[in-house]
């Protein structure tokens, strides 16, 4: 059975940033690396960095930089060396210090300030307070499994890794993928309540619907097949079957009303249906690449969707029409998750980038790079592998993560690190929190069995230490 961590969150006030601005910090960049080809007196291209209005203004190449949007700025583009036909600057020289780079890239994303007294151009500065929503909220008692039907399958005689887990919004439940299972724990107990059939093979998505009253799996068997099964959460039993792939669900989610199944895999394509409809209502063909990640917004009206190449887009949800491409990853999306009031959204990927995006305008907010950068071991070179995993929102507007440094780590809406937990002995694979924003909720790689109360480990319950003793030794 799988290891479970639970992860007390601490509040940690938010510390005020300053941000770069052109005269202390990104021209003194310029004059030492840029100034020889593009100054007043030699504008090469038409490009004049020695003057602010000179960047603002471009060159021949058209503007150098976008407020808010440093990825697909050139300028950016130009010195970070990244983007497809452009120049890579300064010319016939290897690219300019890394610190210099980053600084770039924050100047640019954090609104082009002119001076420590200016303010931000361009759509950003969109993180504004939020303690929570009530968006969604049920009408009556929580959803919570009364009596659930019994389950004889044997377990695997060793611990699976965890490729699925996700938390009610509202109740003290928590869903753990198995295989050919899902487990459903109560989060104040710390007690197994039940487990729910996926004859179907392994679920590589949970989710619950936005009211609590659903639960969502999806997944399958490789190259065979894939499904995705609804199930009422008083009950316990299965309310509807989705879809008939020739692979794995990847990615999938059920919509704020209950009536829509937005789903994905390795065939490129999201299939939207009406639950109790054999047809897909449409299709999303723009993609490249498999499908891995597929988020509704909390009021239904948009449609996140993500590909193992870095591509993603908004969509109108009741009809499938773009709203707009949301352009910075540049590998896998991994993860994705809403604000509980929709107005951002939350994106993780294998290229170590935490993307938080205004909804409205499709720009980003905030980005963290290398949120996840493991150390390399003493005697070691070059850099590991960097990718985050997994993403959540809580429910008072706080994101947390887990990716390939081992590690839990907890932001503000501002993609500023407010705490990290140890480096953990199992790599974790996926993370939730909990339906009051207290505790976070951890499965990893080894399947293993342990509860962090933010200093010790411990088991979880008796049942997971029996399964752990199954395993031949």
């Amino acid at each position: 059975m799988q290891k479970l961590l639970v992860a007390a969150l601490f509040c940690l006030p938010c510390l005020a940033q300053q941000h770069p601005n052109y005269d202390d910090d990104v021209k003194p960049i310029f004059r030492r690396y840029c100034l020889g080809c593009h100054s007043a007196s030699g504008a090469r291209s038409g490009l004049n960095l020695e003057a602010y209005d000179g960047v603002m203004k471009g060159g021949s190449s058209g503007d150098a930089v976008k407020p808010g949007r440093a990825s697909t700025s050139l300028l950016y583009q130009a010195v970070a060396h990244e983007g497809d036909g452009v120049p890579r600057m300064p010319q016939g020289g290897g690219k300019i210090p890394d610190a210099a780079i980053s600084t770039i890239r924050d100047w640019i994303a954090n609104g082009v300030l002119e001076n420590a007294t200016s303010k931000p151009k361009g759509p950003v500065n969109t993180t504004a307070n939020f303690t929570g929503s009530t968006l969604n909220k049920p009408v009556g008692p929580i959803p919570m499994p009364k009596t659930l039907p019994a389950f004889g399958a044997k377990e695997p005689l060793r611990p699976t890794p965890v490729t699925a887990m996700a938390s009610s919004p509202w109740a003290p439940l928590l869903a753990v993928a198995g295989h050919e299972r899902i487990y459903l724990y109560n989060t104040n107990t710390k007690e197994l309540v039940g487990e729910l059939p996926f004859p179907e093979g392994v679920p590589y998505v949970l989710r619950f619907s936005r009211d609590g009253s659903r639960l969502l799996a999806g997944g399958g068997k490789g190259v065979e097949a894939g499904k995705v099964g609804i199930y009422d959460v008083w009950t316990g039993a299965r309310v509807a079957t989705v879809g008939a792939e020739f692979d794995l669900v990847l990615a999938a989610d059920l919509s704020p009303d209950n009536t829509l199944v937005a789903l994905g895999g390795p065939s490129k394509i999201v299939k939207v249906y009406k639950i109790g409809e054999p047809r897909p209502v449409y299709q999303i063909k723009k993609h490249t690449e498999w499908i891995t990640a597929i988020e509704f917004s909390p009021d239904g009206s948009k449609l996140a969707t993500g590909d193992r190449s870095g591509g993603l887009y908004l969509w109108e949800a009741a009809t499938g029409g773009i709203i707009v491409p949301l352009a910075e990853h540049k590998d896998a999306v991994n993860c994705l998750s809403w604000r509980g009031d929709g107005a951002l959204l939350a994106s993780g990927g294998e290229d170590g980038e935490l993307v938080v995006w205004n909804a409205t305008d499709g720009f980003p907010s905030a980005t963290a790079q290398n949120a996840h950068a493991p150390k390399p071991p003493p005697g070691t070179f070059g850099k590991l592998p960097n990718g985050v995993l997994s993403v959540q929102f809580t429910a008072d507007g706080r994101i947390v993560t887990t990716g390939r440094d081992k590690m839990v780590k907890i932001w503000g809406p501002d993609a500023k690190q407010r705490s990290a937990s140890k480096v953990l002995d199992s790599l974790p694979t996926k993370i939730a929190s909990s339906f009051d924003g207290k505790l976070v909720f951890e499965g990893d790689y080894s399947g293993g069995v342990s509860i962090w109360d933010g200093k010790d480990f411990v088991p979880l319950s008796p049942v997971l230490q029996k399964t752990a003793s199954n395993i031949p030794k």
